[in-house]
């Protein structure tokens, strides 16, 4: 018999050691799950007096990947930040906490490690040791705000199914965002984008083991875009002049202890384009940019980040770390 895509779930788990699996305590609602393990399969093709060139395959290392896709959350969107960056700090005695986002820049720079638990109805499986290594987020006016995140993994493993709670926040709102370019609200904003990417490296060590011994998180970036309704040639003048503005996209909703909040803090953005655009009614001005590294972005590690991420809900400190 068949089994109904909508009955999958998505669960999470930091670890205390790395590659090492726990059972979920949070669940994430997602629009798309795509997990996949990574057998490399390793050819003999040597020579036996016959006019072939694959005689077996035997299994080589095993790595993993599981990339989701959903809508923002302002509490479960902690963990894929507090994945792809490392540094957290939260502050509040009560609810409404607040999380601030960077780049870790001590100790290794490695972020937490997670489990990953893909529940596909016919089985359960774990994915552990995740890292992240791209979170991108999208929004329009008339549409959630939504988010992708790719992992690299472990191999799954096969286990018990755990009890689902999930959270009982309503997803937030493209339109609840207010951006501003160079400390300017811009009030023709149509529709942006924010792509964090961090490589992360499968290191395979000759260690009596098919599994990697670490999977490493290297330097992060940060890449954007937006869509205005040009009403002058601001955009296209720091795009000529070189201006490195910063550039704000904050979406705020509720209020008291119900209130959340994701914004997405650049301080220095190099903007790479900015071409006057004629495909509608109105002239629209469609820029890219790049958040560039600087000192005030920083977490509690110091360093260089090149964003700042901030997130408010009633999650206590502790949970995404």
């Amino acid at each position: 018999m068949p089994k109904a895509t909508q009955l999958s779930f998505l669960g999470i788990a930091k670890e205390t050691t790395p590659g090492t699996p726990v059972a979920s305590t949070s669940f994430i609602p997602v629009t798309q799950i795509t997990p996949k393990d990574n057998l490399t399969l390793l050819d003999d093709k040597g020579y036996r007096g016959a006019l072939v060139e694959v005689y077996d395959q035997v299994a080589g290392v095993l790595s993993g990947s599981l990339d989701f896709d959903g809508d923002v959350y302002p509490d479960t969107i902690g963990f894929p930040l507090a994945g792809i960056f490392g540094d957290v700090v939260t502050s509040g005695a009560s609810a409404p906490f607040t999380h601030t986002f960077s780049v870790l820049n001590n100790s290794g720079g490695q972020p937490t490690s997670y489990t990953l638990n893909d529940n596909y109805v016919a089985g359960n499986r774990q994915y552990a040791g995740a890292k992240f290594s791209e979170l991108s987020f999208k929004f329009t006016a008339d549409g959630l705000l939504t988010y992708s995140a790719k992992t690299t993994t472990f191999g799954s493993a096969t286990a018990s199914a755990p009890t689902t709670s999930f959270t009982t926040v309503p997803p937030m709102v493209g339109w609840q965002g207010v951006a501003q370019i160079a400390a300017v609200t811009q009030t023709g904003l149509l529709d942006g984008e924010v792509t964090i990417k961090r490589p992360v490296t499968i290191i395979n060590p000759v260690d009596g083991s098919q599994a990697p011994s670490q999977l490493w998180s290297g330097p992060v970036s940060v890449d954007g875009k937006a869509t205005l309704v040009m009403e002058d040639d601001t955009a296209l003048t720091q795009y000529l002049t070189t201006v490195k503005p910063a550039i704000d996209f904050n979406f705020t909703a509720g209020a008291g202890a119900a209130a959340v909040q994701l914004k997405l803090h650049m301080s220095k953005c190099s903007i790479s384009a900015a071409d006057i655009t004629r495909g509608k009614d109105y002239i629209e001005v469609p820029i890219t940019f790049t958040a560039l590294a600087n000192i005030t972005d920083v977490g509690a590690s110091g360093g260089y980040s090149p964003i700042k991420v901030t997130i408010q809900n009633a999650i206590a400190s502790g949970t995404y770390k």
